[in-house]
């Protein structure tokens, strides 16, 4: 069993974390085992980000280019919610 921000997912789980987990696993905020993906919030990955020294803008840009976008390319890539939509 692996646990990730209170949430546990199984042992042979092929879902993909965020790294580094140590900054971003606070952001975990579901695991759907139907698709075995990880959902994160986009808002706290972002305010993850600016905790690291980014800017608002800059996090937000380093979401949009770097982190939602490889999701089309990668299998299993986890999934966002965006609270303030």
């Amino acid at each position: 069993m692996i646990i990730i921000n209170g949430i546990t997912l199984p042992e042979n789980t092929g879902a993909i974390k965020l790294e580094p987990s140590s900054l971003l696993d606070k952001a975990v905020v579901k695991y759907d085992k139907e698709k075995d993906v990880l959902v994160y919030s986009a808002e706290i990955l972002i305010e993850c980000f600016q905790e690291d020294g980014m800017t608002e803008e800059e996090a937000r840009d380093w979401f949009s280019y770097n982190t939602l976008r490889t999701g089309d390319y990668v299998k299993q890539y986890p999934e966002f919610i965006f609270e303030n939509d």
